[in-house]
């Protein structure tokens, strides 16, 4: 807890107060928040830690902090979140800090951090005690294209896995988009299965050369980027698990519908990582960067009831009818 007095000192009165905490990452929450005057605000803006402040607050207050707190209860879920990996969760707080402008630039921002904590302690600890990765034993395809009149209709194929993300479903939807969007007309996005997507697949996190590598590849085979360039005309039907590229990606996208089963969520802090599907772009324009953080640093998932209220779907039916409706606004534009 910072006292916002501290604040009016200028950067000697702040460092004093940090000297302790500056180096080890941490949340810290900023007591009297709502009385700091302007040139102290810009001073918090640049602070190197995860910030937050008690609600409530007016925009400017808010946009200096990177959580607000609505009460003890969402505190302590931000200590907890920060607590699994602070040094992932400073660098994401830090990185949706520094967003907006142009997508592509967002996506190179996030990647470099991505690669940058996949050298880190976070994420090597992560690893190990995970141990081995299994191979994959699924060698079908992992995508399906259908095509209903002007409509594509691309589905994961992997629903044993819950359609996790591997290299091959990667590479095979990165082809699936680039075919369809080369073309004319709306792209339903949908999954098999339980789950639309559970994210990327843990067996193969930390397979990379190297995270300079890495780097490259994510960016040479974006799905992000080719959903950032024609969301507008994407339909994405989420049901299940939809863990982190399974919200990332489908946040780009002009309309996202929700079966009432869906849960969603970014569990990359329990790896050591901040996202690295799009998602510190894609959600912060849904939904903001505080809400952006609050889902990163939440152990656990939110309905489709709760995403509905954020913005991050933009409606909820039953499953049985998750299919037929995205279909319908695909052919109708509404």
């Amino acid at each position: 807890m910072l006292d916002a007095r501290l604040l009016s000192g200028g950067p000697d009165g702040l460092d004093a107060a940090l000297a302790d905490t500056l180096g080890s990452p941490a949340l810290l929450v900023v007591d009297g928040l709502r009385d700091v005057d302007p040139p102290g605000l810009e001073l918090l803006r640049r602070v190197p830690l995860v910030t937050a402040g008690r609600a409530p607050l007016d925009s400017a207050h808010a946009d200096a902090v990177d959580l607000v707190l609505a009460d003890d209860a969402a505190l302590g879920r931000a200590q907890v979140g920060c607590a699994r990996a602070p040094r992932a969760a400073t660098a994401a707080a830090l990185l949706l800090r520094c967003g907006g402008g142009d997508w592509w630039d967002g996506l190179v921002r996030e990647s470099t951090t991505y690669s940058m904590l996949q050298g880190g302690s976070e994420f090597l600890g992560w690893r190990s005690a995970r141990g081995e990765p299994a191979a994959a034993r699924d060698p079908g395809p992992r995508v399906r294209v259908d095509r209903h009149g002007r409509v594509t209709e691309v589905t994961l194929t992997r629903p044993e896995r819950h359609n996790a993300l591997d290299v091959r479903l990667r590479d095979e939807l990165h082809a699936a988009l680039g075919e369809a969007f080369a073309g004319e007309g709306p792209v339903v996005l949908l999954g098999d299965g339980p789950s639309f997507c559970s994210g990327g697949d843990l067996d193969e996190f930390g397979t990379f050369p190297d995270p300079a590598a890495a780097h490259l590849v994510r960016l040479s085979r974006s799905l992000a980027a080719r959903l950032a360039a024609h969301g507008e005309r994407v339909v994405v039907g989420l049901h299940g698990a939809c863990l982190g590229a399974g919200v990332e990606l489908p946040a780009f996208a002009a309309h996202v519908v929700a079966a009432d089963d869906a849960r969603l969520g970014l569990p990359e802090l329990g790896l050591g990582l901040v996202p690295g599907a799009g998602g510190t772009v894609s959600l912060p324009r849904r939904i903001g960067r505080h809400r952006t953080l609050e889902l990163l640093v939440h152990d656990g998932t939110i309905s489709a009831a709760a995403a509905l209220g954020w913005g991050l779907v933009d409606e909820v039916v039953p499953r049985a009818q998750l299919r037929s409706r995205c279909r319908q606004i695909a052919e109708s534009g509404s």
